[in-house]
């Protein structure tokens, strides 16, 4: 077969002007809708350059009259069609600033070298897959070679303009005294629960940092059998400096989302820890404990052991409270070995602890409105934190860990393309650059110190002769 030649032509609407855009050689049938793919990825690439063209010419009419046009200057940005070279003009304003029109139509930066649609694409399998992974995969999507380090670098671009957003709002109104536009979900009744998981670091000075994890929701529905799925469901992890920050930020998250005002009750779940407890203090709501179903079993079983009577026990404490089984569980203890009582004796001690918590929503005669049973906390802690962030050996920066919680708390915007770098207050801005010393004329700049000689080896012979030769002895 004779390979087939098709000339891309684009005929702009309301004028004769064509934009010729190559032509597409199909060489084998075999492979035809790949070989579309590549030819019209290659028209795309001249269809961009036309575009941006058109629109640096129309900023060019429409710029203010005291700006100056010093000329064009090249620039290169991978996009979703590969790398594309163009040439964009430059202007002075008044005040004498470098403007660059079109770099600010398209929101990138001076040093940014990926379009927001490439880096939503490259967050979003991150977020999914390991670095070297994503990087084959967003590599032979866009047909150009993309390293590891590249989604490592846009993975830290888009969380940081997340991260840095929702801090901005919470020192807003904790700080500022803005007040919260109010959320416009009905809760009647709304669930609550927290917890934390560490997770490991690198080149930092704690070797491990705890993951905070929150998720608000208002009920549940059922989708299958004996499966369910939270309504209404808001999630929020973040590694947090004390409490009050993390109870801030989910105070602000639930103002946000939810009408409070309708709120009769709120039902906070956990596994007892005291912050846990106290997450959401802030909301000043009626609420109520319930101990996480998870490690009430998981605490039971380990003392007694996975039998009948141990999930009896616990079944009997959710409806009926603790001391229905505390009797029979004390004389169990009495019968078991020194090693084996003792654990025993630690789970009785935490049940007793949290013993506000142990009886199911439906059988607690005072509260006012009606509950349902809580107990998906550990699931989301393994979704938005554990499967990406632990296991295989991994280990984080904290500015690394914050951005890929901030991708993954927000991949399904990315999945559809809803992701805006976020732009901090100029004036807010410090200047990166590092200022240089001011040498000193009588040169100080030299008088460096040696470890070494000083400290080291000071006793051995080659560094007392090189201390004479820095520091001459006077001689007398």
């Amino acid at each position: 077969m004779t390979a087939t030649t098709v000339q891309i032509i684009i005929t702009r609407e309301g004028t004769e002007q064509k934009i010729d855009l190559g032509a597409l050689s199909v060489k084998s049938i075999e492979k035809l809708d790949e070989q579309i793919r590549v030819g019209m990825q290659s028209a795309g690439k001249l269809l961009y350059l036309t575009i941006l063209k058109e629109h640096d010419d129309r900023i060019l009419k429409e710029v203010s009259e005291t700006w100056r046009n010093v000329g064009r200057e090249e620039r290169q940005l991978m996009t979703c069609l590969g790398w594309v070279h163009f040439k964009r003009r430059i202007y002075q304003d008044e005040t004498g600033r470098r403007r660059k029109p079109l770099d600010e139509l398209m929101k990138i930066g001076a040093y940014h070298r990926h379009s927001i649609s490439l880096q939503q694409k490259g967050s979003f399998l991150a977020s999914e897959l390991p670095y070297r992974e994503a990087a084959e995969v967003l590599s032979w999507l866009v047909g150009d070679y993309i390293s590891h380090s590249t989604i490592g670098r846009m993975v830290q671009q888009v969380g940081e303009s997340y991260h840095a957003e929702a801090e901005s709002e919470r020192q807003r109104v904790f700080e500022g005294g803005e007040e919260v536009k109010p959320g416009r979900i009905p809760a009647k009744v709304l669930y609550g629960e927290s917890d934390g998981v560490w997770i490991s670091l690198q080149r930092e000075k704690k070797r491990k940092a705890e993951v905070r994890v929150g998720v608000f929701y208002t009920g549940k529905k059922v989708i299958g059998p004996r499966r369910k799925a939270l309504v209404n469901k808001v999630a929020v992890t973040k590694i947090v400096k004390d409490s009050q920050e993390w109870q801030e930020t989910l105070l602000k998250t639930a103002c946000q989302n939810y009408d409070l005002t309708t709120t009769k009750q709120l039902m906070v779940g956990g596994d007892g820890n005291s912050w846990v407890r106290h997450s959401f203090d802030l909301l000043n709501l009626p609420r109520d404990f319930v101990l996480d179903r998870y490690h009430l079993y998981r605490e039971a079983r380990r003392a007694f052991g996975f039998t009948e009577e141990t999930n009896d026990w616990i079944t009997t404490i959710c409806e009926k409270g603790l001391k229905a089984v505390l009797p029979d569980m004390l004389e169990m203890v009495s019968e078991a070995p020194p090693q084996k009582a003792k654990k025993m004796q630690g789970f009785i001690k935490y049940m007793i602890n949290n013993q506000d918590g142990l009886l199911d929503p439906d059988c607690r005669t005072h509260l006012k409105v009606k509950a349902g049973n809580l107990g998906t906390i550990e699931g989301n802690v393994d979704k938005l934190v554990v499967r990406r962030l632990k296991g295989r050996g991994r280990s984080w920066s904290l500015e690394g860990a914050q951005a890929m919680l901030a991708v993954c708390r927000h991949k399904e915007e990315l999945k559809q393309n809803a992701f805006l770098p976020f732009v901090k207050d100029s004036s807010a801005q410090k200047s990166c650059r590092k200022r240089r010393r001011k040498q000193s004329i009588n040169g100080d700049w030299c008088q460096a110190k040696v470890p070494a000689v000083h400290e080291v080896h000071a006793n051995r012979p080659w560094a007392r002769v090189l201390r004479d030769r820095i520091h001459p002895r006077e001689v007398l």
